[in-house]
C-alpha cells in the first residue's frame, strides 16, 4: 500500500515534469485595474509567491495581456505605479515602493546576488488569513525563513523553538516522541493516551492537526515557519489559548527549478533532501519534494546488562510530498497535495537519580543527587551505584524493539480557491490516517545493571482519522479588509495501553491493557475586518462561534468497562458526552506613525476544548471505582488576553526591533499531574489531567535582527515570562512535600527568562562564493516541571552554543557546510520529575551531547 501510494505521487509529479521549457513563458491575462488585484491575479497565473503591503491598494495598473516571462508580466503590472519588485532570500516577490523615484526591474532585482543571512526587509506571513508583511499584523509572531531552515537543519520541533521566544518544547519519551509545545508559560496536551488535544495548535499549509505527534515527518521543504503567541481564537478557532505554529511548505513554481542536499554526521546521522518543481503546459505547476533521515541514536545507554543496546533513541523517518496547481479558467486555482510519511525510531529512556546518602535514607544534597552521588531502594537491595550523568546518558534494560516508536502518516488536502472580482472564494478540505506505536522503558531505570527485582514496560498504541474544511470569503477595498467563513472539523481518536510487569528473568509477572476513543465533531462560524478608519489607523474586530461535541465511546481497563460505569450512574459522574458553545475573539488598535514603524494594542479571547484522562493502571475494585471518576471530563479553559507591541525598522531597514509585552487571565486552566504507582513495588508514573482554578501569567518579548552591511547579521530574541495559580480550590499531595494547596504556585514550565542570539560574518571571496563564520546560543533560567514546584526538581539553568562554517558559489548553485552543536559539551537536564522519590530516586531527562554534520547542497 505505502510504496503504491509513493509510486503514484512520485510518477504523477514526473509526468508533470515532463516539459519544463513549456513554463518560461505564458499566456498573461490581467485586466487594467487596482494593483492589489493584479498582483493578486499574476501570483494565480505565474505560480510565484507576492508579498505586498497595504499601501498599494491606492495604486492602479495597467495590466498586461499576451504571451510574457513571469519577469516581464510584472514589470508590466508594475509600470507607473511607483512601486518594484525585490526578491527575498526564499524566493517570494515582495512590492515595494521605488526609492527616489526610480524604477527596479523585476528582471534585475531578481538576479541581484543575495548574501548569506540576508533578511528580507517584508517577511510574509498568514497570521491574519491572508498574506501580509509581519510589520503590518497586529499579532506577536516569530518567522524562521526557508534559508534558515535549510542552514539550521531545522528538521525537528526543538530546532524550530531555538529560534523564538518564550517557545519552549520537551519530550518525556525523547525527541523522536509526541512533543509536549510551550508557548508564554500554556502547555500543551503532554499526556501518554494522545487522546486529548494541546493548547497550543499545529497547522501544515492551513490545516489544523489534532495530534501534533503526526507532524513528525512533516518538517521540509518548507517556505517558513510561523509561531504566533497568544490566543488566536478568531481565525484559527478552538485549542489556540498558547498560540500556534504553523507550517507553510513551498509552492510549485511555473520554471523549472530544484534542489537537493546530503548531510552525514554524528552516529552514523544521514539526511537526504531533495525537490523538483515546474511546469507542465501553462496550466499545471507541480512539486515533488522527499526527505530521508536516520542514525544509529545519540544517547548513549549506561546499563552493563549483557545485550543491552550501546546507543539508544535511533531515528529513521523518510517522507513524500507532492503538490499540483491546476489553473481552472482566469480566474480559479485547485491545489491537490498528498503527504506521506513512515517513522521507525525509538523511545529515549529516562535516567534514575537516586536521593538518599546511605541505608540511613538520609536525604543527599541537591547538588549529591544531579551528580548522582546518592543511592535509592534500588541500590541498597545490592546492585552497583549511578554513574555522573552527562548529556547525551540514558540507560535502560529494554531492548531495541521494545522501545521502538513506529508511525504511519498519509494526508490529502485539496484547496480551490477563486477571485470573484470584489471578493476571493477558498475552500481548503483535508483528510489525515495517522497510526503510531510507542514503545517505554516505563520504569526509571536507577542502576547501570539494569536489574531492579522486576521492571516495566508500556506500549501505547494511538489511531486518528481526521477530516477538515473551512470555506472562506475575503476581500478587500481601500479602507477595509475583510474575510468570513465556516469551519467543521470531526476525528477519532483510538488508544491503547499494555504495559507489562516483567521479572529480571524477562519473565512477565503482571499485564494490563486498556483501551479508550474519544470522537469529536465541531463547527464554527468566524468573521474578521480591518478597517483604516483615518490614515495610519486601523481597528480590527472579529468572532468565532464553535460548538463541539467530544464525546468518550469507549473506556476499558483489562476486562472492565469503565464507560459503561459512568453512563450507568450519571448522578455520580459527569456527562461523557459533552456539547460545548463557544464565542472567541479579538479586537485591536493599530497606529503606523510610518511604514517602517507600527504599534498596536489588543485583547483577545481563547477556549479549549474539554479533556479526558484514560491512563488506566488500577484493576482493582476501588481503582476502577476511581478510574470512572477520574476520567472527566475535565472541563474547559478559557484565557483573556491583553497585549501590546511595536514593530519597527530602522537605519534604511537595516534594524529590524519587534516588541510585546502581555498580560493573561485563565479560568479553568487545565494542567497536568504527574501521579505515580507504586503497589506494584516498581513506580511506574501516569499523568492525570485537571482544573487548577484561575491564574495569570505575564511577560515581555524583544526580537532584534541588524545587518550593517553585506558582511555582518546579528540577530537577538528573548522573554521574560511570571506565573502565579491565583486562585484553586485544589489541595494536592506531593511525594517529596506533602500535602499543600495550589494556590499561589506558578504554573509549570515557565523560566523567567529565555534568549537566543546568532552572529554571522560573511566573506565574499572572488570567483569562489561566499563563506560564512555563524555562532548561535540559547540559554534559559531555571524551570520546573510539576505542579507543586517542588525545589529539589527545579531544572538548572543553562546555555547551549552551536558553531557553522558555511559556504555558497557565486551562482547561488552549490552550497556547504561543516557544524558542531552544543560544541562545548555542557551537560544538562531536559527534564526532572520526583514521582518516585518514595523509592528514592528522580526520574531524570538528559540533554543532548555534542553532535556534528557535513552538508552539501546544490539547486537548479
Amino acid at each position: 500500500m505505502i510504496r503504491t501510494l509513493a509510486a503514484a505521487i512520485a510518477t504523477s509529479s514526473i509526468v508533470a515534469l515532463a516539459a519544463p521549457t513549456a513554463a518560461q513563458t505564458r499566456e498573461f491575462n490581467v485586466p487594467a485595474g487596482p494593483l492589489k488585484a493584479a498582483l493578486d491575479m499574476f501570483a494565480r497565473q505565474s505560480g510565484r509567491q507576492v508579498i505586498y503591503r497595504a499601501e498599494v491598494q491606492s495604486a492602479r495598473s495597467p495590466g498586461v495581456r499576451g504571451v510574457r516571462t513571469a519577469e516581464q508580466a510584472l514589470d508590466a503590472i508594475l509600470a507607473g505605479t511607483g512601486f518594484t519588485v525585490r526578491q527575498d532570500s526564499s524566493g517570494a516577490l515582495a512590492i515595494v515602493k521605488a526609492g527616489n523615484g526610480e524604477t527596479v526591474s523585476a528582471v534585475a532585482s531578481s538576479k541581484a546576488p543575495a548574501i548569506e543571512g540576508e533578511v528580507s526587509t517584508d517577511i510574509v506571513v498568514t497570521a491574519q488569513r491572508r498574506e501580509q508583511a509581519v510589520i503590518d499584523v497586529p499579532v506577536s509572531v516569530s518567522v524562521v525563513s526557508a534559508k534558515q531552515v535549510e542552514n539550521l537543519n531545522l528538521s525537528t520541533f526543538t530546532s524550530v523553538t531555538q529560534q523564538t521566544p518564550n517557545f519552549n518544547i520537551t519530550y518525556r519519551l525523547g525527541g523522536n516522541s509526541a512533543p509536549d509545545l510551550n508557548i508564554r508559560g500554556i502547555r500543551g496536551e503532554g499526556s501518554a493516551s494522545r487522546v486529548n488535544e494541546s493548547s497550543v495548535a499545529v497547522y501544515v499549509d492551513e490545516v489544523y492537526l489534532g495530534d501534533e505527534s503526526s507532524l513528525s515527518g512533516q518538517i521540509f521543504d518548507v517556505q517558513r515557519v510561523e509561531v504566533l503567541r497568544g490566543p488566536q481564537g478568531t481565525l484559527f478557532g478552538r485549542n489556540t489559548t498558547g498560540g500556534l505554529v504553523h507550517f507553510v511548505s513551498a509552492a510549485p513554481t511555473a520554471e523549472f527549478t530544484g534542489k537537493a542536499s546530503v548531510l552525514y554526521g554524528s552516529d552514523d546521522w544521514v539526511n537526504v533532501n531533495g525537490v523538483v518543481s515546474g511546469g507542465f503546459g501553462e496550466k499545471v505547476r507541480t512539486r515533488l519534494a522527499g526527505q530521508f533521515e536516520r542514525h544509529d541514536g545519540h544517547f548513549t545507554n549506561r546499563a552493563t546488562l549483557p545485550g543491552a543496546p550501546k546507543k539508544l533513541a535511533a531515528k529513521k523517518v523518510w517522507s513524500l510530498r507532492s503538490t499540483t496547481d491546476f489553473d481552472i479558467g482566469e480566474a480559479s486555482t485547485f491545489r491537490f497535495q498528498v503527504t506521506q510519511s513512515q517513522t521507525d525510531s525509538e523511545s529515549t529512556p529516562p535516567f534514575g537519580l537516586g536521593v538518599w546518602r546511605d541505608a540511613s535514607r538520609a536525604r543527599c544534597s541537591r547538588a549529591e543527587i544531579l551528580a548522582a552521588q546518592c543511592v535509592d531502594a534500588v541500590v541498597l537491595s545490592g546492585q552497583p551505584r549511578q554513574v555522573k550523568p552527562h548529556s547525551g546518558d540514558a540507560i535502560t534494560e529494554a531492548s531495541r524493539d521494545e522501545l521502538a516508536i513506529k508511525q504511519n502518516l498519509t494526508s490529502l488536502t485539496g484547496k480551490f480557491e477563486t477571485d470573484l472580482g470584489w471578493a476571493s472564494v477558498v475552500n481548503i478540505a483535508n483528510y489525515t490516517d495517522f497510526k503510531s506505536r510507542t514503545g517505554v522503558d516505563a520504569d526509571q531505570s536507577s542502576t547501570p545493571s539494569g536489574l531492579q527485582g522486576s521492571n516495566f514496560i508500556a506500549v501505547f498504541r494511538n489511531r486518528s482519522h481526521q477530516f477538515s474544511d473551512e470555506l472562506r470569503i475575503q476581500g478587500t477595498t481601500d479602507r477595509l479588509n475583510w474575510v468570513g467563513g465556516l469551519f467543521y472539523y470531526e476525528d477519532s481518536k483510538k488508544n491503547n495501553i499494555l504495559t507489562v510487569l516483567r521479572s529480571n528473568a524477562r519473565v512477565n509477572l503482571l499485564q494490563i491493557g486498556s483501551n479508550v476513543r474519544v470522537d469529536t465533531t465541531s463547527g464554527a462560524v468566524f468573521g474578521q475586518a480591518d478597517w483604516e478608519f483615518v490614515d495610519r489607523w486601523t481597528l480590527s474586530a472579529g468572532a468565532r462561534y464553535t460548538i463541539e461535541n467530544r464525546e468518550l465511546k469507549e473506556a476499558k481497563v483489562g476486562a472492565n468497562d469503565i464507560l459503561a460505569r459512568i453512563k450507568a450512574r450519571p448522578d455520580l459522574y459527569a456527562d461523557p458526552d459533552p456539547v460545548t458553545k463557544d464565542v472567541t475573539g479579538r479586537v485591536s488598535l493599530t497606529w503606523e506613525p510610518t511604514t517602517d514603524n507600527s504599534l498596536y494594542a489588543s485583547y483577545s479571547r481563547g477556549a479549549k476544548s474539554v479533556a479526558y484522562n484514560a491512563f488506566y493502571l488500577d484493576t482493582s475494585a476501588a481503582g476502577i471505582a476511581a478510574n470512572a471518576n477520574l476520567t472527566g471530563p475535565v472541563g474547559q479553559e478559557h484565557l483573556n488576553a491583553f497585549e501590546i507591541g511595536s514593530k519597527n525598522r530602522f537605519f534604511d531597514r537595516t534594524l529590524m526591533l519587534n516588541l510585546a509585552a502581555f498580560y493573561y487571565l485563565f479560568d479553568g486552566k487545565q494542567e497536568v499531574l504527574s501521579a505515580v504507582d507504586l503497589s506494584t513495588g516498581v513506580p511506574l508514573a501516569s499523568t492525570r489531567f485537571l482544573n487548577v482554578g484561575t491564574a495569570e501569567i505575564y511577560g515581555a518579548e524583544a526580537e532584534l535582527n541588524y545587518t550593517p552591511n553585506e558582511r555582518w547579521n546579528f540577530s537577538l530574541s528573548g522573554g521574560l515570562l511570571h506565573s502565579e495559580i491565583t486562585k484553586s480550590p485544589l489541595i494536592i499531595s506531593s511525594p517529596n512535600l506533602g500535602i499543600m494547596p495550589l494556590q499561589g504556585k506558578p504554573l509549570p514550565q515557565t523560566p523567567k527568562w529565555n534568549v537566543n542570539a546568532t552572529l554571522a560574518h560573511h566573506i565574499p571571496v572572488d570567483q569562489v562564493g561566499v563563506f560564512t563564520l555563524q555562532a548561535e546560543g540559547r540559554a534559559q533560567a531555571k524551570q520546573n516541571f510539576v505542579l507543586t514546584d517542588d525545589p529539589l526538581v527545579d531544572v538548572p539553568s543553562y546555555g547551549v552554543v552551536n558553531f557553522r562554517i558555511m559556504w555558497k558559489s557565486e551562482d547561488e548553485k552549490y552550497n556547504a557546510q561543516a557544524f558542531v552543536t552544543n560544541a562545548f559539551k555542557k551537560d544538562y537536564f531536559a527534564r526532572l520529575i520526583e514521582t518516585t522519590i518514595a523509592a528514592g530516586s528522580l526520574v531524570a531527562q538528559l540533554g543532548e551531547p555534542r553532535l556534528w554534520g557535513v552538508k552539501f547542497g546544490v539547486s537548479f
